[in-house]
This record gives C-alpha cells, structure tokens and sequence, in this order.
C-alpha cells in the first residue's frame, strides 16, 4: 500500500516511449480522418469506407495500448505485450498485402507500413527488456471467491468472440489467395484492409486473453476497456458521414443473391459495433455487480477510483495496516445506511477526482502507477491550488463571470460573489471529499487504532476496552419513549391525521421544551421529527454508524462555497443527543443587542433570565465538578486538558484578565466516555432523548404527546393567513397530511426551518426576510503536539473554557475527538496528515468558537435540490478569528507543546516552517497565511439566526410573541430565531427561548 517507489530510469523511457507513440498513433488516426477530404485525388483513400473506419479504429486501440500502459507500465506489462503483438500482426498483414498482387501505387504504402509496424514493435520490444522490474507495487483487489456464473459465461462467449474475430482477420487477408471472389468487389485497397486487420486481429487477442485469466485481464490489465475501445469505429463511421462517404468511391456487396449498397454496408457496420459495444458493456456491468456484491453505494467504477485514492491519500510509506478496499468498503458501507440529496456530492468527488487526470492527457487516476498518482495529487490538488496556475485562474475567471451574471439574474447583491462557488473552490473541496471520504473508512477500523510494537496504529482504546473501577450501568430515570414510525402509519393505514390540537416540527432543544411546557397547559402535542428514532441501548462506539443515524445530511452538509461544513443533529432529540451539552447563560450583551433592534425591546429581560434559571434547574446545568466521580483531571475530563490547564495558568500566571474553569453541562455524573458527539448510551447526558421527551410522554400520555419519527415536513399550506395543511413524508416516500390543526410550531432549526418556509411561500405575500441573517459560531482548531502520552480521547471531549475578559468576540474550549472526528479535523497533506494521525495519542485540541456577524441566508441549491447556506466571513470575523488562533498558540506552547498545528492550507507546504509552529516567535505568521475564510479549516455545529424575532416585519420573521408575521396559528421558536450569534455554545439560549415562548404561545 502506497509503494511510492519510482520507476527506474528504464521505466521511465519506456513510458515516455509508449506516451509518444500513443500522441503518434492518436495524430495519424485524426489525419486518416481528415485527409481523405483534404486530399479527395489522392489514391491511396480510395477504399471501401468501412475499411477506412476500421483502420481508425485500429489505430485509436494502438493509441489506448500505449497511452494506458505507460501509466503503469509495471501493472500494463500485459497490455505493452498486446500492443507489441498488434504491430507484429500489422507488420505480417501489410507483407501479406505486398506479396499478392497489387497496383504499383500501392507497394510503397505498404513496405512503409511493414517497416513501421516492425521499427516500433522492436523498439517497445528492446525497451521492454530493458526495464525489468519487479511486479506491480499495487494491484486493485479481487475478492477471493470461486469463478462467479457471470464470469464462466463471459469466458465461453470471449472465447468464442476472439476465435471469430481472429478467423475474420485471417480470411479478411487469405481468402483472395484461395481464389474466393465474395469479398472481391470490395476488397480494392490493400493497404486499408491491413489497417482493419490490425484492429480486427487486436480484439480478437484481447478476448482471448480475458477468455483465459477473465479477472486479471478484465480487473488489473483492463483489456475489456480495450475491446471496447476497439468496437468504437462506430464513432468514425458517424464523422464520416457527416460530409458524406462519396469521397472513397461506389461500392456494392453480393452475398446469397442479396446486394447491399455502400450506405446499408455502412450502417451496418454502425449497427455491429453498438450491439456489440452494448454486449461488452452489459457483461462487464454484470461481472462487477457478481464480483463486488459487498458494494451498495458507489458503482464498481466508484469503488476502484476511490479504491486507488486511498491508496494515495493514506500516506504511511509503509505504516499503513488496512488495505485501501477494506477502507472503501467500510466507506460504502457509511454511504449506504442513510438518505440525503447530497449523497451525490460524494459521487461527484470521487468521479472527478478519478477522472481529473484526462485534464492533462493522462489515464485515470486508478490507472496511474502510485508514483505517480501520489505526484499528480501533490502537484495538482495542493501546489497548484495554494499559488494558481494560469489556467485555473482563466477557468475560475470564467465561472466568477457565470456567478457574477446569475447574481444579477436573481437579484443578489455583488458583494456575494466572493461566498458563491469558484472553480479553485471546487476542486478543493473534491479533494477534502474525497479525504474525508478515505479518512471515514481507514480510522473507523479497529486494527488502526491499537499501538503495535513496531510502532504502527494511533493508540486509540475505545471506553469499552478502557480499565474502569466505577459502574458503568446506563442510567434510564424514564420509561422508553413510544414513537411512531413509518412502519407504524403502514401498518395502520394513517395517511390524514385530522385531530392534531399542535404540531411541533422539530424534537430539538427548543421543540422539546415546548412541548412539555404546552403539555403542561394542557394542550395536546404532535410532534414531527425528519431523523430516525435511535435508543440509547442502541448506541454504539462505531462513530460512523452513529453519524449516519444521528447527523443531518449524515454530517455531509455544507456551505455553497463548499468551504465550510454545518454539523446538526437529524434524529429524535436533534442535536441535543450529538452535541457536548455545554451551556453557557446568554451573554447580556447579546441580549441587549436584541432587545435594541426596534423601538421597544423584543424580549422581556427578567422573564427571559427567570426562564433560564428555570431552564437550568429543569435540565440539571451544573459545572460537571458537581456530582462526578472524583478525580477530574485524568479521570472524568479529558485527559488531555492537565497540560491545556498548566499552559493557561503558566501564561497568566497572576494575572486576572481572564476566566478558566471546568465547563457547565446538562450532564449528571460523567463516565469520561468520549463519546458525546455520537450519543451518549449511558444516559448521563441529559439530551431531550434521555430526559425531556420520555419524562412529559410518561407524565401526560402517548395519546397527549405523539412522536413521528422520519416525518419531513415539505409543506406548509394557508388559507387567509392560518396554516390549514401540514404535508409531511414518512419514510422518504410515503405522504402524510395533518389537516386543520390548532397551532403550528416550527422548530426544525436554523436551517430546516427557514428552508421549509422559504419552500411553502411563508412570508413572501409580507417580504418577510425569510432564511436571511444566519450567523455562526464559527470554529477552526489548534492543535498541541506533546512529548508525552496524553491520550485526549479519554474523557469528557470538551471540558474546560477560557474567556480572556478583555477579548468578548470569542471563546476557547478544549476538545477532543475518537480517531474518525479527529481525523477529519486533522491538519495535515498525505504523509504529514498520516504522521499527525499516528501522533493520536500525544496531541490536545482547542476549539476557537468566534461569533460571526449575521451575513448569511439561505437559497435553493443548484445540485442537490436542498437549502444552500451562502456564507462569507466579513473580515472581522477573520480578524477575530485569526486573533484568537495566534492568542492560543502562544499559550500552548508556554505550556511546553513542541509543535501547534494550525489547519491551513499552506501547512500542506511548509511544514515546520509556518503554520507548523515550533517558536512562539512564529505565531504571527498565521496572519501572513490567514488572509480569506478559504484559508483555514472552518465549521460550526452552532448555526443561528435567518427568521430573527423582532418587533417590526421589516427586518424580522417572528414578533415578540414568536408568531410568524400575518400568520394567524404559525409560530417559530428555535435558534433561526436568534437576531445574532450568541458567540457562546446556544443550547442554554435556545432552551430558554423555547421556556419563555411556551408561556406566550
């Protein structure tokens, strides 16, 4: 697994041979293309034009031959052999030629052909010899199971269609020495005849050989995609008819008293390759799908280009321990197990990635020798990008333009141009996807993460593994929750519901809240969740199957830009069963910022802070000190935070600018598994799961409070002003309509909530700014390298906060994360990545969360049909940002931390030199490198905002009594509420919302 050995020096003539003469055999089939037209005297394409097509044919294979096999002329040894066979043949057909008789014009033609044929075919021959080599450093799996059914009969029917294809060439050159006259008519240029034999003869030996070793041939020497490229002279025929076929002359065909005109010859021909195309297609198609039956995601075309990108992108020179299929199956696997429009994204990334390489006239990148592969991405995907080459620059200009009219078309402002998609943008993020994708498969796999004695593996130990003398019972104060599936509304026949008193969309922070509260009045709940409904019991330590099930989008959302990635909670409970339950009481200058938007405050302060005092008693918010086994530091919190702590107070020192402490969490008696961002399946962490839902379901009744689970809300329907129609769909498929109810809630969060307004037409009748005004909590991390085992995965992954009293833009959090999280937040290109991973166990993580000002809004997006988040950092969230990052830095490393990584993109250039910091005196180059938001690694898990609440509808979606302006019985209360970023985690916020608008609504 990435052998990134060279080619000898051997090798390397040989493949800038086979590269010549692929541009050499290309060059000569486009001038027997053109030429005849050109030159319409000349006699030598005076031919039957189906012979001219296939002597195209034939040369496009010789160009494929020696334009594949110099990719990897240790993997295409095969193909170099065909290729090498084929000229032979082509040299005995045109002597053949020559020695019947012919017209004087024609000899010269053919001994130059005969020549040519043998020159070249002794040159590959001797520089074959030349580079001896070992066997192919990688090959692409084959699963190791007995011949499958479609196998056996591709081997018959190859068998058969090489034999034919063989006996045709033969009789197409030996039949006018037998004296048979069928094809004499037709058989007027012998030097075309011989160019059609050549490729008649190559596909015949390519289907012999498949015929003979079907997976060899069809999976590591790709003679399949030989054959097929050798039937395409159907695309010739197609040019050539274009200006006409009476330039090669006027010819008939006889055969069993039937006569068929040049055109119907033609056609023919046409017809035969289609058919024959579409044959070699359908059995490929279905050798694949009996082969590589474990995949159910990508195609087998997907899975060997991701298959050879992880060969590349997991860079150990060595140290590697899962083979790349395992990782792509493991990836597959991932991809397979939930729904989501931008599934296709992942496609798109692996196919572009794969087929990138055609850009510069080269084979796929899963034809590529691994030397070279491993080249083409450094240099394409990670040089090429951080300082532009013209052409990307020419094509980026071009697509800023496209942006800059479609802008203008929709009414946007030209300051969104810089947030929409540029071209370097988009190859950047292809290649994060396709890192992440590989970074899925390898990390999620037990054998990556125990330490070997060789030093191999990042020394990861999962809690189950973990030594433990404390109870690890799970805690369930409630009795299960009873929700309503999609197999339940099946297997009842429920399509309508007609009694629903409220309708709350959303089981989040907020929509839970609500629903209790309302439940408390004694109104009745219908609660509508878009996840699925997973119970603790069935949490488990496999993070990726926990993305799958827990996160929207499987965690695969992002902005337009694709430069930044929006993690939200999609299941029953929402985020507040993946987020890390750190709560923070809403600052009071956020508050009063609200409260400043209009004429009057929106929000009543002492009833807001009486609400969140309740709020806290109700959820148990307590720093995580109180009621948790003793000790803390090494045990409960994050065993990587005793250095972060003496890095703190060693920088401070006695100063008091600032405030440290373990964080506030609706957490009861922490085990220190690690495990909050995939679900907490001990129940200590008191998510609307584990706490709300099940308490006001078991104290009111399932008949009071109904949960549907996988029920999208897509559709808001009204009549004068009153939500008279909920249109969900259950499942994915099937449609659910609640009719006529009382009350609307929406709480679905920041982005689902605005996107399902903005899709029912709520608010356009008023211009309400829908979806308009999101901001963020902003986050890039710095990671410590320390000298000593640190181990930070065990423990509370965030445990401590850092405030620095005269910097309120932002706040630190430690943080850590299990191997798959870790590694796609890892800083690192290939090996440095690889290194970083392999130091797991000696590296601490600080999250920079910055408040971002409210720019963003959502629009429909162009690929996937779901919300687009069009977001652009201002400069002064950079600055902050920026500020923060170099502020930690050097806290860190007065800690004694020998290197802090920052995640920019000119790490993957100079290591140890810029944004890997080894001297404090560095740090303000992070400024140098950090100039745009496409610099550095950002995310949030924190969106707000986009349907702010207000006392006017000019700048606001929801009035102070959080009903949606000119709706009668539509309300929204989540964190789409928030007129701007609490800078702070919003949990605590948005539950108090929910508790101060439950006593309103």
């Amino acid at each position: 697994m990435n052998h990134w050995s060279d080619y000898t020096q051997a090798e390397s003539q040989l493949a800038r041979l086979l590269n010549a003469l692929a541009a050499l055999f290309a060059g000569l089939a486009l001038a027997l293309l053109i030429l005849p037209y050109l030159l319409p005297a000349t006699p030598l394409f005076i031919a039957p034009p189906f012979f001219v097509s296939n002597s195209m044919a034939g040369l496009t294979l010789l160009a494929f031959l020696a334009w594949f096999s110099a990719g990897d002329v240790r993997r295409f040894r095969p193909m170099i052999d065909v290729l090498i066979a084929a000229l032979l043949i082509g040299a005995a057909a045109f002597l053949v030629m020559y020695l019947r008789p012919v017209d004087p014009m024609q000899e010269t033609p053919l001994l130059l052909g005969f020549g040519v044929c043998c020159i070249i075919a002794l040159l590959i021959t001797a520089q074959r010899l030349r580079a001896r080599n070992p066997q192919a450093p990688w090959l692409p799996w084959i699963p190791d199971k007995p011949l499958t059914q479609p196998e056996t009969i591709a081997r018959v029917f190859f068998a058969i269609f090489g034999v034919a294809a063989l006996s045709g060439a033969a009789g197409s050159l030996l039949l006018p020495y037998l004296g048979e006259t069928l094809i004499a008519d037709v058989a007027v240029n012998p030097f075309m005849i011989a160019g059609s034999t050549v490729k008649i003869a190559t596909i015949g030996l390519c289907a012999l050989l498949i015929a003979f070793d079907v997976r060899r041939f069809i999976h590591h020497t790709q003679l399949l995609t030989a054959l097929i490229i050798g039937n395409g002279a159907f695309i010739y025929i197609m040019l050539m008819a274009v200006p006409g076929f009476d330039r090669f002359g006027d010819y008939m065909l006889s055969i069993g008293g039937m006569t068929f005109t040049r055109e119907q010859m033609m056609f023919g021909a046409w017809l035969l390759d289609v058919v024959v195309i579409a044959v070699l297609l359908f059995i490929n198609n279905q050798i694949n799908r009996s082969l590589l039956d474990y995949i159910g995601f990508f195609s087998a075309s997907q899975f060997r280009g991701l298959e050879a990108i992880a060969e590349t992108l997991v860079a150990g020179e060595g140290g590697e321990i899962v083979p790349p299929h395992e990782i792509v199956l493991r990836t597959d696997s991932y991809l397979k197990s939930f729904r989501s429009n931008r599934l296709r994204l992942a496609r798109m990334a692996v196919m572009g990635l794969q087929l990138a390489p055609l850009a510069w006239l080269r084979p796929p990148i899963n034809y590529l020798h691994p030397a070279a592969r491993q080249a083409f991405v450094d240099r394409r995907f990670k040089a090429e990008l951080i300082d532009p080459i013209p052409p990307y620059r020419l094509v980026d200009g071009l697509l800023r333009l496209v942006n800059r009219v479609m802008l203008r078309v929709q009414n946007r402002p030209p300051e969104d141009l810089d947030a929409a998609l540029s071209f370097i943008g988009l190859l950047e993020a292809m290649m994060r996807f396709n890192m992440q994708l590989v970074y899925i498969g390898y990390y999620n796999n037990p054998d990556v993460w125990n330490r070997s004695d060789d030093g191999k593996g990042i020394g990861y130990v999962p809690f189950s593994q973990r030594t433990k003398d404390f109870d690890v019972t799970p805690r369930r104060p409630h009795p299960p929750l009873d929700v309503i599936t999609p197999e339940t509304l099946e297997r009842q026949g429920v399509d309508v519901i007609n009694d629903a008193d409220v309708v709350i969309i959303g089981s989040g922070a907020a929509g839970a809240i609500l629903a209790e509260q309302l439940l408390a009045k004694g109104r009745r709940v219908l609660m509508l969740e878009k996840g699925k409904y997973v119970h603790p019991d069935d949490f488990t330590e496999d993070e990726v199957d926990m993305i799958s099930q827990l996160y929207s989008d499987g965690a695969l959302q992002l902005s337009q830009a694709l430069r930044f990635t929006i993690l939200q909670g999609s299941c029953v409970g929402g985020t507040t069963v993946v987020n890390n339950a750190v709560c923070f009481d809403t600052p009071q200058q956020v508050l009063d910022t609200w409260n400043s938007r209009g004429a009057t405050p929106v929000l009543d302060a002492a009833r807001f802070h009486a609400s969140q005092q309740a709020v806290r008693q109700r959820m148990r918010i307590q720093p995580i000190a109180a009621g948790t086994r003793q000790p803390l530091d090494g045990g409960v919190l994050n065993h990587g935070d005793s250095v972060v702590t003496a890095a703190v107070h060693n920088y401070f020192q006695n100063q008091t600018a600032y405030e440290y402490d373990v964080v506030q969490a609706n957490i009861v008696d922490c085990l220190g598994c690690g495990y909050c961002n995939i679900g907490c399946k001990y129940g200590r962490k008191l998510s609307m799961l584990d706490e709300v839902l099940p308490a006001a379901q078991h104290k009111y009744g399932a008949d009071h409070f109904r949960i549907i689970a996988e029920a999208e809300v897509v559709k808001l329907d009204e009549n004068s002003g009153k939500i008279n129609r909920v249109v969900a769909k259950v499942g994915g498929q099937r449609q659910l309509v609640i009719n006529n109810p009382h009350t609307v809630i929406l709480s679905a969060g920041t982005i689902a909530s605005s996107w399902l307004m903005m899709q029912s037409g709520i608010g356009k009748k008023h211009n309400l700014p829908v979806g308009r005004g999101l901001s963020f909590n902003m986050g890039s991390p710095l990671h410590a390298l320390f000298d000593q085992e640190l181990n930070s995965f065990d423990g509370l992954q965030i445990a401590h906060y850092l405030k620095v009293k005269d910097q309120p833009g932002f706040v630190y959090e430690t943080w850590y994360n299990p191997p798959v999280a870790q590694a796609l937040a890892m800083p690192g290109w290939l090996d440095t990545h690889f290194q970083n991973m392999s130091n797991y166990s000696r590296i601490t993580g600080v999250g920079v969360l910055v408040g971002t000002d409210p720019t963003a809004y959502i629009v429909p997006a162009v690929v996937t049909g779901g919300p687009d988040v069009v977001f652009q950092p201002t400069a002064n969230d950079m600055k902050k940002l920026v500020d923060a990052l170099v502020l930690l830095g050097d806290i860190l490393l007065s800690g004694g931390a020998r290197e802090v990584y920052a995640s920019t993109r000119r790490y993957q250039t100079y290591r140890n030199q810029t944004a890997v910091f080894s001297a404090q005196s560095q740090l303000d180059g992070l400024r140098e490198l950090v100039q745009h938001d496409y610099d550095i690694l950002l995310g949030t898990g924190h969106p707000q905002g986009g349907n702010a609440v207000g006392v006017s509808a000019q700048n606001s979606v929801v009035g102070p009594d959080f009903k949606v302006f000119g709706y009668d019985n539509l309300y929204l209360c989540d964190a789409s509420a928030f007129p701007t970023s609490t800078t702070v985690n919003p949990q605590l916020t948005v539950m108090t919302l929910a508790h101060y608008a439950a006593q309103i609504i």
